[in-house]
């Protein structure tokens, strides 16, 4: 799992800068570049609606490889039209909507899989291993793209994608579940109900869901004005926006690493903390005119989202019965999901009627201000008590 995991990020990364280049080259508007992802994003939360039961269902592994598979068949269609000087935008919207519907069963099944695979003291350092390789490809692709798009061309990359995602799912074959199906049969309705109510039975998972779903909302925003910013108001070009996306994933690995070693009396404090800075990291984009604070922003930026999101699905998971587990990490990556489209409207509107600076700024001080007062209000001492409780009773 921790090597297929590796690869399919990996083709993902690639295929998803491959099609950012490709819509900004053929259209040059930002507003275009945040359709494409609008188009990724909505049929993946309507469907998101829906498969949890499916998830409890049906094997997981078999939903990975299956999923893997068919977005390798699928970026066919742009690597095609690339080779037959055929290609227009509605080739990349077509990719982005099947990649879309098939996604959230692969990131669904992939939460929830580990939990039957690890013992549960072995959860909190599984994530981190696992989530730390996952950035580690993610950091690896964005420049291995900039370099193949800027010395090989787009064919060689589009190539690559294909290729990554079919080993990924061989790979992900040898993944050895151990499942608890239920012999109690019950309708999707009544099993969607079962899992929306347990869901908002626990405050935990409802609020660090809420703080991680403007968290999203930032990053939608960051989807559509990354390649303008680095391009336009930076005046770098591609090779430096691989760099700066490589940021991220670089400190999120760093992260990962740094997990178990940063240790605080409040894991609520540690959490909503180190959100705090990641929203001021956008404020600083906003700010900076040098590609290299930029690049050593988003790596502060991944070390902190590293330990608030290992963090915060580790509890998941240890709070959640298996049996449930695929209908409630539905609703809640719904909840979290949703807010990533209304970032990339946004961003595709108000970076052309404010700029790009000014709404890093904006996106940065609304993060800063949340965990801010998730810290400082007594109401949230709650997230402290739930994870101790858990705690002792694993």
């Amino acid at each position: 799992m921790w090597i297929g995991n590796a690869v399919s990020e990996l083709g993902g990364a690639v295929g998803a800068f491959c099609n950012s280049l490709l819509i900004y080259e053929l259209t040059g508007s930002p507003m275009a570049l945040g359709s494409m992802w609008l188009v990724y994003f909505l049929p993946s939360l309507v469907l998101q609606l829906f498969i949890g039961p499916y998830i409890d269902k049906w094997s997981r592994k078999k939903i990975m490889v299956f999923s893997l598979w068919s977005r390798g068949i699928i970026f066919l269609i742009p690597l095609i039209g690339y080779l037959t000087n055929s290609l227009i935008p509605w080739h990349i919207y077509a990719v982005q909507i099947l990649v879309g519907l098939i996604s959230p069963f692969y990131s669904l099944a992939n939460q929830v899989i580990l939990p039957t695979i690890v013992s549960t003291e072995q959860l909190s350092t599984a994530n981190a291993y696992t989530d730390g390789i996952v950035r580690f490809m993610t950091f690896c692709a964005p420049v291995m793209a900039g370099i193949i798009i800027e010395y090989g061309g787009i064919r060689l990359s589009l190539s690559l994608v294909c290729l990554l995602f079919i080993a990924s799912g061989c790979l992900l074959g040898g993944i050895h579940e151990k499942r608890t199906v239920s012999s109690v049969r019950k309708t999707w309705a009544e099993q969607f109900i079962e899992g929306s109510r347990y869901f908002f039975q626990q405050k935990t998972i409802v609020w660090l869901g809420i703080f991680l779903a403007f968290v999203q909302f930032g990053v939608g925003v960051a989807m559509v004005i990354n390649i303008p910013y680095i391009t336009d108001v930076l005046h770098g070009n591609y090779t430096m926006y691989g760099y700066f996306m490589a940021g991220f994933p670089l400190g999120y690995v760093i992260g990962t690493l740094l997990v178990g070693k940063i240790i605080l009396k409040s894991r609520r404090v540690l959490m909503l903390g180190s959100l705090m800075i990641g929203g001021l990291t956008y404020i600083n984009l906003g700010m900076t005119s040098s590609i290299v604070f930029a690049v050593a922003t988003e790596v502060l930026a991944g070390i902190v989202m590293a330990v608030f999101n290992v963090n915060n699905l580790t509890i998941s998971q240890q709070i959640v019965p298996e049996r449930l587990m695929g209908k409630v990490f539905s609703v809640r990556s719904l909840i979290i999901r949703s807010m990533m489209p209304l970032g990339v409207a946004a961003g595709g509107v108000f970076s052309e009627l404010w700029g790009i600076r000014p709404l890093y700024i904006g996106v940065g001080s609304i993060i800063s201000i949340v965990s801010l007062l998730g810290i400082l209000l007594p109401y949230f001492k709650f997230i402290d008590s739930e994870y101790e409780r858990k705690k002792m009773a694993s």
